[in-house]
């Protein structure tokens, strides 16, 4: 690792879990649930290794194994158990096993760290209720408990990855917490009750009650994971077409990745929502899609187009339009495509629409274009250096560009310089 910050930040994560992990030891003690502790090690075990990956973020039932230890072993055994459990997993990624053996020590430490730290820290919440209790009631104080457990869990452990995030990719913190804050939301809230009931059932009937409850966890799994696959596969899809399409010309194969970079980066520094962020990609891989009707000698033509080829040209937008628009669950996908050459002064193709009836997405696409566009090697002319795209940027900002786009982007270009 040669990245200081990163270096900076892992260390001082290790320190702190170190820290949590004595401190909760010091009012440990080993009595007779050592088995029991050991069966739900290996539960968590299993639960982290059947997790589900989607993009660079893994999603599992193991919350719910958090919360049932939580409830039966108090605060060490659980940040042993699910430590543990993450630590010892065994998942496919890209067609080969990734397990503890295979894995840098700084990549499993983190993971250990951040679940140790996470759950210090909820676990102080939980028990807080049962120290300073205002009610005899004890579903409401258990709600409270676990409800606190959840909040300061999912707190803690989105504000350590948006810190990794920033260490990564300088990435705005407040963006990435929020961003990690709410993709996780659904997961831990639906663990939750599953985690009480296991503690329930486990208490009542032992392991038989835990193996019961844990077939429909499994199912829920099981389902989530063919949800995931299937978009993946759509995604898969949609870069295979478009790639066919951009190898009919040499100087702009790979245009639509490098606009999918551009445009996520200005979304994410946007604070733009996980799902937002995934339809301006989507867009972004098929905004040329129209050019799949324009023949290869013009597209290739190395001199000036004529007025009709020009013209052609200019339909592709349309004609892309006219392609996608009938699929489903395609969102505003359609439109970005359609308007991804108009202007912010109301004089682009094809329809001559201003910005107010367009939308800020619009203009993301449009500028991630325009910028991949400038910075390679196109039949016509040689890629523009960064200044003379930056210049170009600054000067139509306002007329062919959205303003707080440009703006954006050249934030982000200052971060990375």
């Amino acid at each position: 690792m040669k990245n200081k910050k990163l270096i900076v930040f892992l260390s001082v994560l290790y320190i702190i879990a170190a820290f949590c992990l004595y401190n909760s030891y010091k009012y440990f003690k080993i009595d007779e649930q050592l088995i029991s502790i050991v069966f739900f090690l290996i539960l968590s075990i299993i639960t982290e290794s059947l997790s589900v990956g989607f993009k660079k973020i893994r999603i599992s039932s193991g919350f719910a194994i958090t919360v049932a230890s939580i409830i039966l072993f108090g605060t060490f055994w659980t940040m042993i158990i699910i430590s543990l459990g993450m630590a010892f997993r065994i998942y496919r990624k890209n067609d080969r096993y990734i397990h503890v053996f295979n894995t840098p020590i700084y990549i499993t430490l983190f993971n250990v760290s951040n679940m140790a730290i996470s759950i210090y820290f909820s676990s102080m919440a939980y028990n807080s209720f049962i120290i300073h209790s205002f009610s005899s009631n004890i579903f409401i104080v258990q709600f409270l408990q676990i409800s606190s457990f959840v909040i300061v869990f999912l707190a803690v452990n989105s504000l350590i990855m948006a810190i990794l995030m920033f260490s990564l990719s300088n990435n705005n913190i407040l963006h990435e917490f929020l961003n990690t804050f709410k993709f996780g939301l659904l997961n831990i809230i639906a663990m939750a009750p599953f985690g009480y009931l296991l503690a329930y059932l486990y208490r009542k009937y032992n392991i038989i009650g835990i193996l019961i409850l844990m077939i429909p966890v499994l199912l829920a799994r099981y389902t989530y994971s063919l949800y995931i696959e299937t978009k993946t596969k759509y995604i898969e899809t949609v870069i295979a077409l478009m790639h066919a399409i951009e190898a009919r010309d040499e100087y702009t194969e790979g245009h639509s990745r490098n606009v999918a970079k551009i445009v996520e980066d200005i979304a994410r520094e946007l604070g733009y929502s996980e799902s937002r962020v995934e339809q301006l990609i989507i867009a972004s891989y098929l905004h040329d899609v129209g050019k799949i009707g324009i023949d290869d000698s013009i597209l290739n033509k190395p001199g000036k187009l004529t007025a009709e080829e020009y013209n052609l040209i200019k339909s592709h937008p349309e004609v892309g339009y006219n392609i996608i628009k009938d699929i489903k669950d395609l969102g505003d996908i359609p439109h970005l495509v359609r308007y991804h050459h108009e202007r912010y002064d109301g004089k682009g193709y094809p329809w001559g629409k201003k910005a107010q009836e367009l939308g800020k997405d619009v203009f993301i696409l449009q500028l991630a274009d325009a910028v991949d566009a400038m910075s390679t090697d196109r039949v016509y002319r040689k890629a523009l250096p960064w200044e003379d795209i930056k210049d170009e940027l600054i000067k139509n900002s306002g007329t062919q560009f959205h303003p707080d786009i440009v703006n954006t982007f050249l934030k982000i270009k200052s971060k990375k310089s």
